[in-house]
């Protein structure tokens, strides 16, 4: 069954169940069927949610970030120095939280009270951040298409070390998430549906050369967000020509894709819970409910 909402630019899922939602009018936090205006827009997007029980980051346009300590009912704004848009923030429950600019990173160790700069890129010509991922002493960068230091890198918390583990340089790597032993990434361009979801084990970053698996499905998708819980994983992305988004149901064992929904617009962000999920799409937003599940 789906529901559908007003437009929405992110989306998590705190641990008592409630969804965080962010759109152009502010935070919503939904408990059961109501929902509740929790924080007022501060003219920025917010692009990307995260959560840790009930602790909630975010991040958004011209260095925005929001945080909350009580599952999304009160917030605290701040800004980094930076104009870019933040596309992705990540957290674990140790209290480490991870965000970016342009080309930087932004890391705290204390639930996002205060903050550290990270360089990770040395050369000249480096490529801008589009994606997070942390685990544990590592973070997972994915970055914005560039021609020649384009795909994912992986920086060393502890060593203060950077390298590139995946070359993508057509297109880029819009989001990434680990399950079990795999890392995950979603790629896409906004001038073509030639997007890819691929996965290889993480193991395998750290003795050598990882081997990369890709995904197929029938409908060529330029993939946006990721969501993984209870072993099953969706994907969003990018409208099609008929100005709609795709939510797919991505298996790593039998490596497909296969379509289950649509939401009008591009399909920004997913979480998804059991067989459940919620799309903050472009245009409208879904709630998708089996009721076999819920």
């Amino acid at each position: 069954m789906n529901e559908t909402f007003m437009s929405a630019t992110a989306v998590t899922r705190v641990g008592n169940g409630n969804l965080v939602v962010a759109t152009k009018e502010g935070v919503f936090v939904r408990t059961g069927d109501t929902w509740i205006h929790s924080f007022m827009s501060l003219g920025k997007r917010i692009r990307d949610l995260t959560s840790q029980q009930e602790r909630v980051f975010g991040i958004g346009d011209e260095g925005t970030f929001i945080k909350s300590t009580d599952g999304g009912r009160s917030w605290i704004a701040r800004r980094f120095s930076t104009q870019a848009s933040g596309w992705s923030i990540c957290s674990d429950s140790k209290g480490t939280v991870v965000a970016h600019g342009e080309k930087v990173l932004y890391v705290s160790t204390d639930y996002g009270d205060t903050w550290s700069i990270v360089k990770p890129f040395e050369h000249s010509h480096s490529p801008s951040i589009r994606s997070l991922c942390l685990n544990g002493n590592y973070i997972f960068i994915g970055t914005k298409i560039h021609s020649s230091q384009g795909g994912v890198w992986c920086y060393d918390l502890k060593a203060g070390t950077n390298n590139r583990i995946k070359v993508e340089n057509q297109r880029m790597i819009s989001s990434m998430l680990t399950y079990n032993q795999y890392l995950i990434t979603a790629s896409g361009s906004c001038k073509s549906f030639n997007g890819s979801i691929e996965f290889c084990r993480i193991d395998d970053v750290f003795k050598g050369p990882a081997e990369w698996a890709a995904c197929h499905g029938k409908q060529a998708q330029s993939f946006l967000d990721l969501s993984e819980d209870g072993g099953t994983i969706y994907a969003t992305s990018t409208q099609n020509t008929e100005g709609y988004g795709m939510v797919s149901h991505v298996c790593l064992d039998s490596k497909e894709i296969s379509p289950c929904n649509l939401v009008k617009g591009h399909g920004w962000r997913i979480s998804s819970k059991d067989n459940n999920y919620f799309v903050a799409g472009l245009y409208e937003s879904i709630h998708y409910s089996n009721a076999a599940f819920a």
